[in-house]
């Protein structure tokens, strides 16, 4: 066992140091390479190391090339991933790693700004330079079966080294031990910075959608309309500023945190402008599913929020991702909300009001603490500098979670209510669609199925049956189905 661990300890202690080192690649007629990886692995046949085997699948002896794969991870977590997900790689697949080049030639030289330590044959060695070349007729043998010696194979060079770092990335991978998660190149940071800090900025056009989007949002949850809420969801403009405050929050950039939070106030007064207005006009004064579902937010609405900001930011750091997929998961969580607690407002219902602002204010605060984590975990700040607004936003999502939880303890107890009573069945009476009306004190609603008509003194019998299972009293709406045979 304890040789066990200590393998273990060793492997992750392994990974924990790794270092890039500095390598300049000349490969045949091209231009020299000048990047940097952890080492290289070259092989003349697909059959001769691990790597090939599950990389290769056209390669053959005598074709008088040889493969030179170069490893160049960007972090720990991508090159302990590869190292897992190779385990499991199916057969066939012989796409490379995404931090990995493949180069097919006949000749390579490898030069480095330190004696590079190599393994040939099993045996380790040391040069200052390596050459390594295929030269026609140089060793006579006998093929194994793994050895096919009738295809002469592709007689072209390959060059996919788009992977390799070049250039400032290159120099900023050197600096330092391998990263435990990737970091933002230089360029990286110039294009989600530009993109972020102009997304701050109030404009008109963010004012007229997210008045247009409140609007849709407040006239479908008066309809009790499922669709076209989310139609306002997928027109709502709140991801940009929300991401940008994320990102201000993690690097402590006050312009950028109070441009988003005008830009989000903002939007957030003309919601609750268009809310109320409507309200107004609208002669509806009762509270339908829709509206009921958002005054009493829980635990698993702050998760909502979570997932919905870690979508925004992941979306904003990669360009290949659409953006209006994170901006339809963003609006899930604060449209609703706002037009409900614009509602509130207008019917001067404080219960209302209350509790869909309390979840506005949780989703808000869920959303910009998760985007800035997921920027920290995608190396666009190092710790030191996002500790504090890391901090400060799990502070806020702490104490506005708090209600929460009571929330939630809530609804687990009105579940266990319903799942106690559903279906229960005493002297031929049945009790079918539970619902609890409020908790404390216990109002439910009930619907009796019995053979026949119910006096008032059965009912009270029913009454006190209910108060034994659940242990408390309770008070009770009753609807009487009869049964008919």
């Amino acid at each position: 066992m304890a040789k066990i661990l200590a393998t273990i300890k060793l492997f992750f202690q392994t990974f924990l140091n790794t270092r890039l080192n500095s390598f300049k690649i000349k490969a045949g007629n091209q231009e020299e390479i000048n990047t940097a990886a952890i080492g290289l692995i070259i092989v003349h046949h697909a059959q001769s190391s691990l790597l090939s085997k599950r990389i290769l699948e056209h390669a053959v002896i005598n074709d008088g090339k040889l493969h030179a794969f170069i490893l160049a991870p960007k972090s720990i977590s991508g090159l302990f991933w590869f190292v897992l997900s190779s385990l499991f790689r199916k057969k066939g697949n012989t796409t490379l790693p995404p931090f990995a080049a493949h180069i097919k030639t006949s000749s390579i030289t490898i030069t480095g700004d330190k004696a590079i330590d190599y393994s040939q044959d099993g045996i380790l060695l040391s040069t200052d330079q390596l050459q390594v070349d295929v030269c026609k007729g140089g060793l006579n043998m006998v093929p194994g079966q793994k050895l096919d010696m009738e295809n002469k194979g592709g007689s072209d060079d390959v060059f996919k080294i788009e992977a390799l770092p070049r250039g400032d990335v290159r120099e900023e991978l050197l600096k330092r031990k391998l990263p435990l998660i990737n970091h933002a190149t230089t360029e990286e940071f110039k294009d989600l910075f530009s993109n972020l800090r102009s997304s701050s900025v109030t404009s008109s056009v963010y004012l007229v959608l997210m008045f247009l989007a409140t609007l849709i949002a407040t006239l479908g949850l008066f309809g009790n309309s499922a669709p076209v809420i989310i139609g306002a969801m997928i027109l709502a403009p709140l991801m940009a500023p929300i991401i940008s405050l994320s990102m201000g929050v993690l690097r402590q950039d006050r312009t950028l945190i109070l441009n988003s939070s005008k830009t989000i106030g903002w939007g957030v007064l003309l919601g609750y402008i268009c809310a109320i207005f409507i309200t107004w006009l609208t002669p509806l004064n009762i509270a339908n599913d829709e509206i009921l579902a958002r005054v009493r937010p829980n635990l698993l609405d702050l998760g909502i929020a979570v997932g919905s900001g870690i979508a925004g930011a992941y979306a904003s750091a990669k360009s290949e991702i659409s953006k209006t997929l994170a901006g339809v998961a963003i609006a899930v969580a604060l449209v609703p909300p706002l037009a409900v607690s614009g509602i509130g407002l207008g019917w001067m219902d404080w219960d209302i009001f209350q509790g869909a602002f309390l979840l506005f204010l949780t989703n808000l605060a869920g959303m910009v603490m998760a985007a800035a984590m997921t920027f920290l975990f995608l190396g666009f700040s190092p710790f030191r500098l996002a500790r504090r607004g890391i901090l400060y936003s799990l502070i806020v999502v702490g104490l506005v979670s708090l209600p929460l939880f009571f929330g939630f303890m809530d609804m687990v107890r009105e579940n266990n209510i319903i799942s106690k009573l559903n279906g229960y069945t005493n002297n031929g009476v049945i009790l079918r669609d539970i619902s609890v009306r409020n908790i404390n004190p216990i109002r439910l609603t009930v619907k009796i199925v019995a053979d026949g008509a119910l006096d008032k003194g059965q009912l009270d019998i029913i009454k006190e049956d209910i108060e034994s299972l659940l242990g408390e009293e309770v008070e009770l709406e009753v609807t009487v189905a009869l049964k008919v045979y």
